[in-house]
């Protein structure tokens, strides 16, 4: 099973949920265009975010070509999914490709966007954008050695932090208020 179906799999038993593009799309495009992506499990944004780089990376620069590129390459891999998962899935996106038209020409353009940043830009974009992923991670598991000897270097004499995230975030503000090692 692909890594697609297994994400398709998962969201079928209950382990996210998916709004139907079929419903109203409560996303707001324009605070952030990224929100079309919310029509789909987590677990399978990636693929469809990945069809819109491609297709702006072939050369594809107005949102409505980037948009058809999707919905071809979509349609293609209808022509050969045996799964039913990933073909439910497939005809999931096609819908909302139809039905939020407006978000998904929303998030072409930051893609195109997104795609002319020089790559350094790009690369500062994807670190913000992991940020709250990361500090998720870190929630709950305790403050590792390095951690807590850097919060020492730092000169902090207070209680040691509950978890690695907040531990993270008082290095940051230690760092952000100038202390000196």
């Amino acid at each position: 099973m692909s890594i697609l179906g297994a994400a398709i799999m998962l969201a079928q038993r209950g382990y996210a949920t998916v709004p139907r593009p079929t419903e109203p799309h409560p996303y707001d495009h324009d605070a952030d265009p990224r929100a079309w992506l919310e029509h789909f499990p987590a677990l399978c944004r990636s693929v469809i975010a990945n069809w819109f780089h491609f297709s702006v990376r072939a050369g594809h620069c107005t949102t409505a070509l980037v948009v058809h590129q999707v919905q071809q390459a979509v349609q293609r891999r209808l022509l050969w999914v045996s799964d039913p998962a990933e073909d439910a899935h497939l005809r999931t996106v096609l819908a909302a490709l139809q039905t939020d038209r407006s978000g998904s020409l929303a998030y072409a353009q930051s893609v195109i966007d997104y795609e002319h940043l020089p790559y350094d830009a790009r690369q500062r974009v994807k670190a913000e954008r992991a940020v709250p992923y990361v500090q998720e991670a870190m929630r709950g598991q305790s403050v590792t050695e390095k951690q807590a000897a850097y919060l020492l270097a730092l000169g902090h004499t207070g209680p040691q932090p509950e978890d690695r995230a907040a531990a993270s975030a008082l290095i940051d503000r230690l760092k952000r208020e100038g202390v000196r090692l």
